[in-house]
């Protein structure tokens, strides 16, 4: 039985309206003089680049939409994901301000397929979703995204299909080029840096050989303030410590509900605050050959080429949150979250810890895609197309990033009062912990942890395709196609850490040893923001002389003679005597070999003398995935070792039973049919209506399927562990989708676009208990694991509505709107029920742009809005959701021309300052907050 959502009655009165005044509006015609049709006007800049967006959806036979280049190497943004988010139904993910991922009506990245000149791009990170920070707008010509499907099209875009498209000498008459010199100034650091491209192309031989030739190079320095809370904490699952004495130390200053209160609440676990300098670079660039042998036959070789880095340094300080103490100022809301917590204030507990945390972080990248193309037309009516490509994209951090922490021990506690955005604090003795050079509170400053990370991914995807297009006469049938696809995508990834004895070694086995903080703390690092009270100014750590300290003290430690002090010492001798990263047990190589074969066919005829074009096919798929790796087998865990005296350690050591990791191997494969049909009626020369019926369908991604165990926090109460799950089954959707489109004027148009998607086989990462037989413990409690893995879960429908007006007026004002409105099934419910799931990424998202352009001037002011959305369903041991708060910026695009062939541009992105917000299930608890600042880039472009 069918329930009609708030949606559903939106859509159904919307359509009833936007149909009567679509029949009733009549289109403007060209203007005539007494000779006859005036002269077509030449329309440039960011109005010719509506108008041919305009215009491909119109040829279209699929729902699309679409950014055209203004000009050859003239994208409308520094970035392809900004020009992609005022598309309707498209929504981007930012890193440091700059878009890096797509999500299409309402899915999330990882449903976007994305295809640069036809072919399936490798991506560099574990999941399928491509990394738009990477390939450098001024290669692009245009963005087609696909919000429909046929036969022909390429299966994996549940959401959609972006369709990115560079240029190629034979779309030019002739010698072009174009250039630009820029410098790109960050708000936050205050830093200006260079950037530059330029892009050649010539044609030879009477345009029968072709050359496209172009570089590029970015450089950026930005800055980001940041607040963090690792996640919200179920106070029931987690019981950690169980004493309210103080007089008993840290661990008898807290209580949990392991203390016999038996409260099912909820609370944040570490707050920290601080600072990102951030380095980006980008070098790339693109060289196509094209020639025409014969007037039938046109061969392509291209190949396109990114590096791109980023290093950052991570300043930042905070405090643990053990537990609330036992006290009257505890409030507990309705929904059993800790609104306000003592966290050790009252007179007596000066337990409390404070970390100082130097983070470092590396993500240096390669991709590159090229292939070989052959198109022939033996006949008038036949097409024959042949591709070829390779591509690869690579990470290449093993071990890459670093963190080093220094922590006060025994310090006043605090208050923290959660009302919305950044928690309050009130600290007991703020002086006790306020950083200071030269003070006792730097002297006091002890080692705790110090370790090297990374992840190397590679991705290497092998594709073979050839298309068939047959074009009968004299029948209603106007086109035929057939034709098949083989992809070989392979992905190997390398977890690299520095091994936990040597990570943890002055952790609990140095406490009291006082270091030689003249040589280790370099100075302080004053964040330039207000955190409300919170504080954020960081002791700054010289990494070389703190591991210098800490390499040459393993014998003053003071618990160096317990048996975890002597292994920790050992392992480090083992490891060289440094805290080089090695290559877990949990690394594996996956490959999935997908052919594809299709059929489709267009069909033309009238309705009631309206012309209607029909276009049906069906495309089998089958996959086969095999994977070979190692994962880790833990074989017991034994306690800590603490010191005489102390209380027992609640941390417990991990013992493996093949440091090395176990082999394994796995194989899965599938098979799908996927049907399509769309239909375009033209009711009359400017008013269109869509309908599609389609199946199509997301695989998981790679790492899901990742054989593989990986365990992190294991103590007596809390043991932690995730991994992948090779037996998951793809995503598939049944989806349908309607599209009224009323081109009233040459730039102009008015759009509503309904659709409704049913998802079955949804996947999402849970945790869950599970209990590992066979380990060597204390206590069988401690078999028990909170294990996260992705899991085939219920159904879920998703049901949308998208709204585009675009309209220029002949005196160069011109503005484009959209709205997308989108409701699902699945949604979180006030529980903590661990069947319940959410779609990530499921927002409304809206734009406003106001263009001008006449004579010299071309200009743009556009607000991008998105509402607030689920980006991780479950998070934490506690499976608590996280959410991104609604977020909207306003970005500004302004050139002159010099003269003909020379212009001057300014940019800006997020001119107002605009922050990123993440809170937990209910407004009040907060997860994070990320201020990356404004962005300005001010240039020359020449174009010949």
């Amino acid at each position: 039985m069918f329930v009609k959502t708030k949606l559903s009655a939106a859509i159904i009165g919307v359509v009833s309206t936007f149909s009567a005044g679509a029949f009733a509006l009549q289109a403007d015609k060209p203007v005539e003089s007494e000779e006859g049709l005036l002269e077509e006007v030449v329309v440039t800049g960011i109005a010719a680049s509506v108008e041919r967006s305009i215009d491909r959806k119109r040829v279209n036979k699929l729902i699309s939409d679409g950014i055209s280049a203004e000009d050859l190497g003239k994208f409308p943004d520094n970035n392809i994901a900004d020009s992609l988010q005022r598309v309707s139904g498209v929504a981007i993910d930012r890193s440091s301000g700059e878009g890096r991922y797509v999500s299409i009506r309402g899915l999330g990245p990882d449903f976007s397929a994305v295809l640069v000149n036809g072919r399936s791009p490798a991506t560099e990170n574990e999941e399928r979703a491509f990394s738009f920070d990477t390939l450098a707008a001024e290669l692009v010509s245009r963005v087609d995204v696909f919000k429909t499907t046929d036969a022909g099209l390429k299966e994996g875009g549940l959401g959609g299909t972006v369709d990115i498209v560079t240029a190629r000498p034979f779309d030019f008459d002739g010698f072009k080029f174009a250039g630009s010199m820029k410098g790109m100034y960050e708000g936050n650091s205050g830093d200006t840096r260079p950037q530059g491209s330029f892009i050649v192309s010539n044609t030879f031989d009477e345009g029968r050989f072709g050359v496209l030739a172009s570089v590029t190079y970015q450089e950026r320095s930005t800055g980001k303030y940041t607040v963090k809370n690792e996640y919200i904490a179920d106070t029931d699952l987690e019981p950690f410590l169980t004493f309210t004495d103080p007089s008993q130390g840290w661990a008898g200053g807290y209580a949990y509900s392991g203390d016999g209160l038996d409260e099912d609440t909820y609370r944040v676990q570490s707050i920290y605050a601080g600072a990102v300098e951030e380095q980006r670079k980008r070098v790339g660039g693109n060289l196509v050959l094209q020639a025409r042998p014969t007037d039938e036959l046109v061969l392509t070789a291209d190949v396109i080429y990114s590096d791109y880095s980023i290093s950052s340094k991570e300043y930042s300080t905070g405090s643990y949150l053990w537990a609330p103490t036992l006290s009257d100022v505890n409030q507990v809301d309705e929904n059993g979250y800790y609104s306000v917590l003592n966290h050790g204030y009252d007179d007596g507990y000066n337990i409390s810890g404070y970390a100082h945390l130097l983070t470092t972080t590396e993500r240096p990248t390669t991709s590159s895609i090229g292939g070989f193309n052959a198109e022939w037309t033996p006949a008038d009516n036949v097409t024959v197309v042949a591709d070829i490509s390779h591509s690869e994209a690579e990470l290449d951090n093993r071990g890459l990033d670093r963190l080093y922490i220094l922590e006060f021990l025994n310090r006043p506690g605090y208050i923290v009062t959660s009302d919305g955005g950044i928690p309050e604090f009130e600290y007991k003795d703020i002086d006790a912990i306020q950083p200071e050079m030269g003070s006792q509170n730097m002297q006091d400053l002890r080692a705790r942890i110090s370790s090297n990370d990374g992840v190397y991914n590679k991705g290497i995807n092998d594709e073979y395709q050839l298309d068939v297009t047959w074009e009968p006469s004299g029948s209603n049938f106007t086109s035929v196609r057939f034709g098949f696809n083989n992809t070989i995508a392979e992905k190997q990834t390398e977890y690299w850490q520095t091994p936990d004895l040597i990570r943890r070694m002055y952790h609990g086995l140095a406490t009291g040893q006082e270091i030689d903080y003249a040589s280790i703390v370099t100075g302080i690092k004053s964040v330039d923001t207000d955190f409300g009270g919170l504080i954020n100014d960081v002791y700054m750590i010289d990494p070389a002389a703190y591991r210098e300290w800490m390499a040459n003290n393993l014998d003053g430690r003071t618990r160096a003679g317990t048996a975890t002090g002597i292994a920790s010492k050992e392992a480090f001798l083992a490891n060289g005597s440094s805290w080089a990263a090695v290559k877990s047990n949990d690394s594996y190589t996956l490959e999935e070999n997908v052919f594809s074969t299709y059929l489709e066919a267009d069909y033309s005829t009238y309705v009631f003398d309206m012309p209607l074009e029909l276009n049906a096919g069906i495309r089998y798929t089958s996959t086969t995935l095999t994977s070979d790796g190692t994962s880790a087998v833990l074989s017991g865990l034994e306690r800590e070792s603490t010191g005489e005296g102390q209380p027992p350690s609640p941390w417990l050591v991990q013992i493996m039973d093949d440091e090395a990791g176990t082999p394994v191997e796995v194989e899965n494969d599938y098979e799908n049919w996927l049907p399509s049909l769309n239909a375009t009626l033209q009711v009359n020369d400017d008013f269109y209506i869509r309908g599609a019926v389609s199946q199509t369908l997301t695989r998981p991604t790679l790492s899901a399927l990742a054989p593989y165990v990986s365990y992190s926090t294991t103590t007596t109460s809390t043991r932690n562990a995730m991994g992948g799950n090779p037996d998951l089954k793809p995503f598939r959707s049944t989806n349908y989708d309607m599209s009224f489109e009323y081109y009233f004027d040459r730039s102009s148009i008015l759009a509503l676009a309904l659709y409704k998607k049913d998802i079955k086989d949804y996947i999402v990462r849970r945790t869950e208990t599970e209990v590992f037989e066979g380990l060597d413990v204390e206590d069988p409690a401690w078999k028990e694991f909170n294990v996260t893995r992705p899991r085939n879960t219920k159904s879920a429908t998703i049901e949308g509505m998208e709204i585009n007006f675009t309209h220029a007026f002949d005196n160069g004002l011109g503005f484009t709107a959209n709205y997308t409105i989108v409701d699902s099934s699945a949604t979180l419910s006030d529980s903590d029920d661990v069947e319940q799931f959410a779609l990530p990424g499921l927002s409304d998202t809206g734009n406003v742009s106001v263009f001008y352009g006449k004579d010299r001037f071309q200009g743009r002011v556009a607000y991008n809005y998105r509402t607030n959305f689920v980006g991780i369903v479950f998070s934490g041991p506690s499976n608590e959701p996280v959410h991104y708060d609604d977020f909207g910026t306003v970005d500004v695009n302004f050139s002159y021309d010099l003269t003909d062939n020379i212009t001057t541009f300014l940019q800006g992105i997020n001119i107002t300052g605009e922050t990123i917000n993440k809170y937990g299930r209910y407004k009040n608890q907060f997860i994070g907050y990320e201020d990356f600042g404004s962005l300005y880039t001010l240039g020359l472009r020449a174009s010949f």
